[in-house]
C-alpha cells in the first residue's frame, strides 16, 4: 500500500505494520482538512441564517453546510449563483445551530 500525493511517494507501507500506514494516512487527511470555524463566527452565522429570507437564506446555508461538512440533499449537487438551490439538509442546518 502506498500513500501518494499528486503522484510523489511520500511513504511505502509495504514493509510497515498497517497502524503505521493507518497513522501516515490520518496525518495526511488532518494536514489537508481546513480548520474549522471559529464558535463566534458559527454563532454569528446561525443567527444570520435564522434571520434571512430568501436567496440570502440559501447562500448562508450553503455556506454553514459547506464549512461544517454536512450532508447534501442530492449528492453531488452544485448551485447556480444566479438561482441558488438549498444543497444540504434543514435538520442538519438546525441541529448544527441549536446549541449556538
Amino acid at each position: 500500500m502506498r500513500i501518494e500525493l499528486d503522484g510523489s511517494k511520500l511513504q511505502s507501507c509495504r514493509n510497515h505494520s498497517v497502524t503505521l500506514c493507518f497513522g501516515a494516512a490520518l496525518a495526511l487527511a488532518s494536514a489537508l482538512t481546513p480548520p474549522p470555524s471559529s464558535a463566534g463566527d458559527l454563532n454569528r452565522d446561525c443567527l444570520r441564517w435564522a434571520s434571512a429570507s430568501g436567496t440570502a437564506r440559501i447562500e448562508l446555508a450553503n455556506q454553514l453546510g459547506a464549512e461544517h461538512l454536512l450532508t447534501k440533499n442530492t449528492r453531488l449537487a452544485e448551485s447556480d449563483p444566479s438561482k441558488p438551490l438549498e444543497l444540504y439538509r434543514f435538520g442538519d442546518l438546525q441541529r448544527l445551530c441549536r446549541g449556538t
